[in-house]
């Protein structure tokens, strides 16, 4: 890309910096003379604080080699997670590039999980996403959100100084929801009654 926006994770979300990267040629063009370099400046900008919290969090990413370790570590999750949903009817699809990784869901195919997939997708399209995310989170303490764009995908964004065993917590984590989802019918779309109801405004 000629021109890369980044910021929260620069100061590892302590501190509020941003910054602008460009491709050398395209710097040359914009601050072709100490003039107008003025032009493209804030009187707001560059905190001290603020600054030094990107340096460190540039040298950090630099000497942990956490972007080589962010490609490992995301195929690793992937595949553990393909892996995991292989024999699952609903899992559709899991992609991702680096360490973030989306998990996309499908309608189930047999009758019993199809008739309650149906009727609490009847009642709000995101509400399967919904507890999907509760019982991640209250099962297994996996934070996860589902897609602004596709109530039926669920993002997950470890950290880039997540380990090894992490990620494999992570994946054993989502096949406890899978088996939940397909064993456990009770308990998880039980759960799903009392997210509904809340969201319905019936509690």
């Amino acid at each position: 890309p000629d021109m890369v926006v980044v910021a929260k994770a620069l100061s590892g979300g302590f501190v509020p910096v941003g910054a602008v990267l460009m491709r050398d040629d395209i710097c040359s063009s914009v601050y072709t003379s100490a003039e107008k370099a003025f032009v493209h400046a804030s009187t707001f900008g560059e905190n001290t604080l603020a600054m030094r919290a990107g340096l460190a969090t540039l040298s950090v990413l630099e000497d942990e080699r956490l972007g080589s370790k962010a490609q490992a570590l995301g195929k690793r999750l992937r595949d553990g997670l393909t892996v995991a949903g292989s024999e699952f009817e609903m899992v559709r699809e899991v992609r991702g590039v680096g360490m973030m990784c989306g998990i996309e869901f499908q309608a189930p195919r047999s009758t019993a999980l199809r008739l309650l997939f149906s009727g609490f997708a009847k009642a709000h399209p995101g509400l399967f996403g919904q507890i999907c995310v509760s019982t991640l989170f209250n099962d297994s303490h996996i934070l996860t959100q589902m897609a602004g764009n596709n109530y039926m995908v669920l993002k997950l964004l470890p950290p880039l100084i997540a380990t090894e065993s992490q990620i494999d917590q992570v994946i054993d984590g989502f096949k406890n929801l899978f088996e939940t989802i397909q064993h456990s019918k009770k308990r998880f779309w039980g759960r799903g009654m009392k997210i509904g109801s809340d969201l319905l405004g019936l509690t």
